[in-house]
């Protein structure tokens, strides 16, 4: 699935990735590939993006989370 975190004017991190592990307002949740459409806003905590190199942490302060046809998006 293709991911994306950005700030404005700013990708943080965009590519393929196996999963994405964040934490919204109702919990910490992982989203796979063929994820269901989602959106949730994000509280401040680590993103994790596990790529087939390993995983990614970003730190956040807050942001929305959209998922929508195997794509992950994160805005912050």
């Amino acid at each position: 699935m293709n991911v994306t975190i950005a700030k404005v004017h700013e990708n943080v991190f965009a590519g393929e990735a196996v999963s994405v592990t964040l934490k919204t307002t109702e919990g910490e949740i992982t989203i796979l590939p063929s994820h269901e459409p989602l959106v949730a806003n994000l509280i401040p905590g680590a993103v994790t993006v596990r790529t087939k190199d390993g995983p990614q942490k970003f730190e956040i302060d807050g942001g929305v989370l959209e998922v929508s046809n195997n794509q992950v998006t994160v805005l912050l």
